[in-house]
């Protein structure tokens, strides 16, 4: 290894003491049961969610569909997200969070407009109408079919969120706000703030009712797992919305 490389791995290596030292201070402050609320229990969700989808439709209707296609993939985001979340890097937690939502809601909205093709064509039709549909228009189009409301309640309910995700994503005088008057330094570097903290948390859950009720809506007859799921409880608290899907008697 020559001195450059060594020097470049040093660096790394007095990084990673950084981030470790953010990480403790997360669990010291928030406990161990939020400071790990993303890989816990929405990790734990995916898996079950997984493990229902496989047990209840055929190889051809669980594989050969992008809707599953797209949830098999968040597992990765998930353990991303826990890691950003431990290093008090919140800006690219809601990054993350808005590119999930978009992926999700795209593979709903194809799968509804060409439920008779197979993954590939599906993944054909993504890529012409990515550039037309997406964004705001493609997450209120299919809130309102899931949902089966109309614009108006669907911005008024959903909207704030997507407009708080943005703050984050686009450069923001208004990100830069929020960030700013709970600490400022950490718009320099990664450090741990509770109210910053919390609020990344309160999103994660909010985002992934989203998913879920969207998944509970494409495969319907998961709906009995989840009404008998070991963590219903804290499905009421932290997925509504999903409970409301999983309730309902419609597909």
């Amino acid at each position: 290894m020559n001195k450059k490389t060594k020097k470049i791995e040093n660096v790394s290596d007095e990084i990673y003491e950084i981030l470790k030292s953010v990480r403790e201070e997360t669990t010291k402050h928030l406990g161990d049961e939020d400071a790990n609320q993303i890989i816990r229990f929405h990790s734990n969700n995916w898996t079950d969610i997984t493990h229902w989808i496989f047990s209840n439709y055929n190889f051809k209707e669980e594989q050969m569909n992008v809707v599953s296609f797209q949830y098999s993939r968040l597992f990765k985001e998930l353990y991303w997200l826990h890691i950003l979340f431990h290093n008090g890097n919140y800006p690219m937690v809601y990054r993350n969070l808005r590119y999930i939502l978009e992926m999700i809601c795209q593979a709903y909205y194809v799968d509804s407009k060409y439920p008779d093709l197979f993954l590939d064509g599906q993944l054909e039709k993504m890529k012409e109408i990515e550039e037309k549909v997406y964004g705001w228009r493609l997450v209120e189009t299919v809130l309102c079919e899931i949902l089966d409301r109309n614009n108006q309640q669907i911005q008024s309910n959903f909207k704030p969120l997507w407009n708080h995700l943005n703050k984050h994503v686009h450069p923001s005088g208004k990100q830069m706000d929020i960030v700013a008057l709970e600490d400022i330094e950490s718009l320099m570097r990664d450090s741990f703030n509770e109210n910053l903290a919390r609020d990344a948390l309160r999103t994660t859950d909010e985002i992934f009712d989203i998913v879920k009720m969207i998944i509970f809506k494409k495969f319907p007859k998961i709906k009995e797992e989840g009404l008998k799921y070991k963590f219903r409880d804290k499905w009421e608290q932290y997925l509504p919305n999903t409970m409301k899907i999983i309730k309902s008697k419609n597909s």
